[in-house]
C-alpha cells in the first residue's frame, strides 16, 4: 500500500527519468539499499528477542515498585517533566548561541572583506585619509556627548546641593517647589 503512494509522490515531484532511477536503484527489492534494510531489520529483531528476556524481569520489578509507591510517582513525574523541560530549553539556548556566534563571525568577516575591498579600490593613502576624517568626526561627536553628559551631571549635583529642582522634575515627583508655589 505504501509503495504506490511513494511512487505517486515521486512522480508528482520529480522528472520521469529520476523517478525511474529511484525505482531501479532504491525501491527495487534486489537493490543494495533494500538488502541492507532487510538485514538491519533482521538484526534488530534478533537483538530485541535476545535482550527481551533479560530486560523483562527488571521492567516488571520496576513497575511493581512504582505500583507500591504511588506517592513517589506523584512526586517524580512533575520532577521528570521539569528536568526534561530544562534539558530542552538548554538545547534551545545552545542552538541560539551557536547561530548567533556564527552570524557574528560572518558579519565580522564580511566587514573585513568589505574593508579590504575598499582599501584595494581606493588605494592605501586615500583610504587612510578617509579613515582619519571619519575618525575625527566620530571623536568630535564623542566630545559633544561628553560635554552634554558633564553639563547634566553638574546640574544634577547643583540640584542635590541646593535641594531645588526645576519645575518639570517637581511635577514628575509629585512635590517640590511646584506644589509650594500654588
Amino acid at each position: 500500500m505504501a509503495e504506490p503512494v511513494v511512487k505517486q509522490l515521486l512522480a508528482s515531484f520529480l522528472p520521469p527519468d529520476v523517478v525511474a532511477l529511484i525505482e531501479t536503484h532504491i525501491l527495487d527489492p534486489r537493490s543494495p539499499i533494500q538488502i541492507l534494510k532487510r538485514q538491519a531489520l533482521a538484526l534488530a529483531r534478533r537483538g530485541a528477542s535476545t535482550v527481551t528476556p533479560l530486560v523483562q524481569p527488571v521492567a516488571e520489578r520496576g513497575m511493581a515498585v512504582l505500583a507500591e509507591h504511588q506517592g513517589a510517582l506523584d512526586l517524580l513525574l512533575p520532577l521528570a517533566t521539569i528536568v526534561a523541560t530544562l534539558v530542552v530549553l538548554n538545547w534551545i539556548r545552545r542552538i541560539l548561541l551557536w547561530w548567533t556566534r556564527l552570524a557574528m563571525r560572518a558579519v565580522l568577516w564580511a566587514a573585513l572583506v568589505a574593508l579590504a575591498a575598499w582599501v584595494y579600490n581606493r588605494g592605501v593613502l586615500v583610504s587612510a585619509r578617509d579613515a582619519a576624517v571619519v575618525g575625527a568626526k566620530v571623536m568630535g561627536y564623542i566630545a559633544v556627548l561628553k560635554n552634554v553628559w558633564l553639563d547634566e551631571y553638574k546640574r544634577y549635583e547643583g540640584q542635590q546641593a541646593s535641594g531645588r529642582w526645576d519645575e518639570y522634575s517637581a511635577r514628575r515627583s509629585g512635590g517640590g517647589m511646584y506644589n509650594q508655589a500654588r
